[in-house]
């Protein structure tokens, strides 16, 4: 651990990727391997390893930051990887919350068609995503029929996730009961 970076230097670096990064350590993961993978400063598996516990473990992706901060100035490092984390974001949402409550009107006004075009962007997207499974006409149509059920009954969001995953369960184990 004695590569010269120490509190401030984890501090800093940490601070200034969290303003490049929107949705989760986008910004940290260029910075970091800019910084201190690709300068030998910090072990390419090492990297990895902490990036890999960041998406597996609950919470924020970007909390693989905290474990690089231990590698790189121990739990000097950690710390001030997550007060790095923590001062921009709080920051930044106070400024949004603050801004957002004077533009509120205008706001209200554009969020109607920006909810079409964010739609229009999610269609196209599952569409694109949908064209290679080439899907037949009873799976469009369920997916149709399902779409429709959600935007009229617009169910908690936990239970749409556990019953596509019942769904997906029940689809999986009949066909490895008529294929085995």
């Amino acid at each position: 651990m004695d590569n010269g970076v120490g509190f401030f230097g984890v501090l800093g670096l940490v601070m200034l990727s969290t303003l490049f990064s929107i949705g989760g350590g986008n910004g940290q993961v260029a910075m970091i391997q800019g910084q201190w993978v690709s300068n030998g400063l910090l072990d390419p598996a090492l990297f990895a390893w902490a990036f890999a516990l960041g998406h597996f473990t609950p919470g924020p992706k970007v909390s693989f930051v905290t474990a690089i901060g231990y590698y790189m100035a121990g739990i000097p490092g950690a710390i001030a990887a997550m007060i790095g984390i923590v001062i921009p974001t709080s920051l930044g949402a106070s400024l949004a919350s603050h801004w957002y409550q004077r533009f509120q009107r205008i706001i209200n006004h554009v969020s109607i068609s920006a909810s079409m075009v964010i739609a229009g962007m999610m269609s196209t997207a599952a569409i694109g995503l949908a064209q290679p499974l080439d899907p037949s006409w009873i799976e469009l149509t369920g997916i149709a029929l399902v779409t429709f059920l959600v935007v009229w009954r617009r169910p908690d969001p936990v239970l749409i996730v556990l019953g596509s995953g019942v769904v997906g369960a029940v689809v999986w184990f009949a066909g490895s009961a008529l294929s085995g």
